[in-house]
């Protein structure tokens, strides 16, 4: 198995090479093997706050157009915080790069906060940005951080190896821009990762994959514009067997219809007559 990342104008793709096919991502796999309760919610607060913000534009349109318009407006305000998540990981990743970045105004409290992410837990970069990948299970991933940071000397914090400078090393690190903070899937995500068999520090070339280092610690940074927050995530072995059966219940589900045939008609069809009033009726 060798895997090679595809990038598009709307995001990525895996190709393994070997094949050809397509091999399905860890954020692939988790939205199709998971429920979504609080989209049923988002989706119809969208719409709503895209009809509010956009009433007198709506109401001067015909009816069949205003209901085309209403239909797209929660993509809309979803494409626009992908694209918002997009650029900061890739201010970030420049950042970690030790790059200079310059920075939209519309992201520049983002940025501040990444930049003192980076600055107070005094984060030691060894991957950014590397695929990962399983040839057991056939799945793919990009990871956001790979690297040592410094915790506090706190007792739950306690168990967890450090080197002569204090760091924690080998830290597995996802970077969340959205409103509502790290979700409960986070963990299956980084579970995906962390058992995943192989890093591949350069998406484009397979010649650079070697096994994967074992991880310390995972967790997540929530991004925000007013600063952030680093949070614990746990993502162990049973969290990965979680993953998988969520892998499964997405396989099933894109081949559910196909478990189901077409209708059987009897072997022999029954013959009816009408018949007059009074007279019997024939079979």
């Amino acid at each position: 198995m060798k895997i090679v990342r595809k990038n598009t104008g709307r995001g990525h793709y895996y190709i393994d090479v070997d094949t050809g096919e397509r091999v399905p991502g860890v954020t692939t796999i988790l939205g199709d093997g998971l429920p979504k309760k609080a989209l049923i919610n988002w989706a119809a607060n969208a719409t709503a706050e895209y009809a509010i913000d956009r009433w007198d534009e709506l109401t001067a349109l015909t009816p069949s157009e205003r209901l085309k318009k209403l239909q797209g407006g929660r993509y809309a305000a979803k494409d626009e915080a992908a694209n918002r998540g997009t650029a900061v990981h890739k201010m970030g990743e420049r950042l970690m790069a030790g790059e200079r970045v310059t920075v939209p105004d519309a992201l520049t409290g983002y940025v501040d906060s990444y930049v003192r992410f980076l600055d107070e837990f005094k984060l030691r970069v060894r991957h950014i940005e590397a695929l990962v990948y399983s040839v057991t299970h056939r799945y793919v991933g990009t990871l956001d951080i790979f690297g040592d940071i410094l915790l506090p000397d706190m007792p739950e914090y306690d168990d967890l190896p450090r080197d002569d400078d204090g760091f924690v090393c080998n830290c597995l690190i996802d970077a969340k821009t959205n409103r509502s903070g790290i979700f409960g899937e986070t963990a299956l995500q980084l579970a995906g990762y962390r058992f995943a068999e192989f890093m591949q520090p350069d998406p484009a070339d397979p010649g650079t994959a070697f096994e994967m280092p074992e991880v310390t610690w995972t967790g997540a940074v929530w991004i925000r514009p007013d600063g952030y927050s680093l949070i614990p995530v746990t993502a162990g072995e049973e969290q990965h067997r979680q993953f998988l059966y969520a892998q499964q219940v997405g396989i099933f589900d894109a081949g559910a219809r196909d478990l189901v045939g077409e209708r059987i008609e009897p072997p022999t069809a029954s013959r009816y007559m009408l018949a007059k009033a009074g007279e019997e009726a024939t079979r």
